[in-house]
């Protein structure tokens, strides 16, 4: 009764926030990366082309038990409200109760931590979950009541079991471990670590339990790292309107008003940075933010969700900043409900747009939800009715999508420059001499039929399926059937990137 009585507030903004993503993941279907990456996990591997293999290992083990679809998002659900209480005893062992509950509820109620980070089968839900632990954990070491021995190690071993499982997820991860190495070089107070074994032991375990990543790129020829990092290479001089790009996008996935607050924080605690709590945790927010925000300077557009990591540490600051001005109860309540109407609205629509597209778009702009249409419609292809063989598709993107409506019994490959993980998807050499079907998008066809002609005996005639959604049609296909495979497959991409 005690936990219930001192927590009930963050216990109910937890649950309420769970329920609502538990809404939004039955109403919504999977979308381009969910699929994807279902359908790549269903081979385990040490790791994976495009990230480190945490959330595929989850996703392959969630969907044996509870299918690929809804089910599948549920272990990402429930970690991520296990992560809003970390975070919540985090900000309250920095700054308390109050500003506790401002920065959990601006934390749950923003689009990305809500909808991404919070409910779908990606990696940041398993990336924030391990930075939460590990800085939970630092925080008692840093500005807790001086623990005993035995406390000591076990909490550095909670880091590296946090920043381990952090690695495990995401190669930015090892930004948050550059600001942790920042404050400790700011603090000097804090650098009495440094002479203490344990921290060592801590890195050592992180390393191990992040592991297989860089095994399986050792294997690979670096193609994950290489991946990742060409995203940053300088190419075409500078590029300052995608800076812009990045930062609106920043904004859109916190909400504008939040996106200030946010700001308001960081400015707020940088004026008294001489106070450890608030260095601690500027530390861990800026690295993230600052890199990827700028990075689309001189390399490729950015993606927005790559700075979260660091906004994270942004919404203590929030509740500190806004407790400490006395900001009214009246204030916070209007603030929270215009939160709450936003992000429902938002849902609302997204979710009726992906279920009916009834929503009128200019002609040049393509959907976005389309991205969580099903593909099921594909299964009653004619193409496909006698079980080929095999299925290869022309876009790493559109092979997720079909390989979840035609179930794991059918293998899928691709046939592209840029495969993503699908070039490592095993099994292809059993297939020599089979028949299979060609998928691509009816506007690719002639390009696909071209490349794939090498590789079998002959290639069949052409036949056309448009997929529709609530009756109207929105995706126009064209399945080609291919005669005796004359190579294993994953076909060889010569021009593919960790290909």
């Amino acid at each position: 009764m005690g936990l219930w009585r001192e927590d009930s507030p963050a216990i109910i903004i937890i649950a309420a926030f769970l329920g609502a993503r538990l809404a939004l993941a039955s109403l919504l279907g999977l979308g381009i990366d969910e699929s994807y990456t279902l359908a790549i996990a269903r081979t385990l591997s040490l790791s994976y082309f495009d990230h480190p293999p945490l959330h595929q290992w989850i996703a392959h083990f969630a969907a044996r038990g509870l299918g690929e679809g809804f089910g599948a998002r549920l272990p990402f659900i429930a970690l991520f409200a296990v992560t809003g209480w970390i975070f919540y005893r985090l900000t309250l062992d920095l700054f308390g109760a109050r500003a506790a509950l401002i920065a959990l509820f601006a934390f749950n109620v923003t689009p990305f931590f809500f909808a991404s980070a919070g409910t779908w089968i990606v990696p940041d839900g398993p990336l924030l979950f391990g930075l939460c632990v590990a800085v939970w954990a630092l925080a008692r070491l840093f500005f807790a009541e001086a623990p005993d021995s035995a406390s000591i190690w076990r909490l550095w071993l909670a880091v590296g079991l946090g920043f381990g499982l952090a690695g495990l997820s995401k190669y930015s991860a090892a930004l948050s471990v550059v600001g942790l190495a920042a404050f400790v070089g700011f603090a000097p107070a804090q650098r009495r670590w440094l002479a203490h074994p344990a921290p060592f032991f801590a890195a050592a375990l992180a390393l191990a339990i992040a592991s297989p990543a860089f095994v399986w790129n050792a294997e690979h020829g670096w193609a994950s790292f290489a991946f990742q990092g060409s995203r940053g290479s300088p190419a075409g001089g500078l590029k300052p309107i995608q800076v812009l790009g990045m930062a609106l996008g920043e904004i859109a996935y916190l909400f504008p008003w939040t996106f200030v607050a946010l700001i308001g924080g960081l400015a707020a605690a940088w004026r008294k940075r001489r106070d450890e709590r608030r260095l601690f945790l500027i530390c861990l927010a800026l690295p993230p933010i600052v890199l990827f925000t700028l990075t689309p300077l001189w390399g490729a557009r950015g993606l927005p969700q790559w700075t979260m990591s660091g906004w994270l540490f942004a919404f203590p600051l929030v509740g500190l900043w806004l407790d400490e001005r006395a900001t009214p109860p009246s204030v916070l309540r209007r603030w929270a409900f215009v939160s709450c109407s936003a992000l429902a609205a938002v849902a609302a629509v997204v979710v009726v747009q992906a279920s009916t597209g009834l929503l009128p778009l200019p002609r040049s702009v393509a959907d976005p939800t389309l991205e969580a249409f099903s593909w099921g419609g594909l299964r009653d292809a004619p193409a496909l009715q006698n079980k080929p063989a095999f299925v290869l598709s022309t876009r790493w993107s559109d092979a997720g999508k079909i390989a979840l409506a035609l179930g794991p019994a059918t293998p899928v490959f691709v046939l592209s420059s840029d495969p993503r993980g699908w070039a490592s998807v095993e099994g292809g050499q059993k297939l020599l001499g089979g028949d299979g079907v060609l998928i691509a998008r009816a506007a690719d066809v002639s390009l696909a039929r071209a490349a794939a002609a090498p590789a079998f005996t002959s290639v069949g005639e052409m036949q056309f399926v448009t997929l529709a959604r609530n009756g109207r049609p929105e995706i126009a296909l064209a399945l080609v059937p291919v005669h005796g495979l004359t190579r294993g497959l994953p076909l060889p991409y010569p021009d593919a990137r960790g290909g």
